[in-house]
């Protein structure tokens, strides 16, 4: 069974449904993985923020309401290119000798 975990205001949430904000968090029992996606046009800040709270999940898991703790120890997957680094701070603005 998977779940979908909706990031808002700086936290995971349950989420009935269609998740309602860009960056989602989907949790597969069946394959033991948790898998974020992070749409293009994202913020690197947010992203990075969504990031280290999918790791937080790997590690304890999440408190549902019905099901009680889910996702410990689950593979986390990266979805999604958004929040990457503009093209001009990926090369140094100074020659390597």
């Amino acid at each position: 069974m998977k779940i979908v975990l909706e990031y808002r205001n700086s936290q995971f949430h349950e989420c009935t449904g269609t998740p309602t904000t860009p960056i989602s968090l989907t949790v597969d029992d069946a394959q033991k993985k948790l898998i974020l996606i992070v749409p293009s046009g994202t913020s690197m800040i947010e992203r990075r923020a969504a990031e280290r709270n999918a790791r937080g999940i790997e590690k304890v898991g999440f408190q549902t309401a019905k099901r009680g703790r889910i996702g410990r120890g689950y593979e986390l997957i990266v979805e999604g290119h958004g929040g990457g680094l503009p093209d001009r701070l990926r090369h140094s603005p100074r020659e390597v000798y």
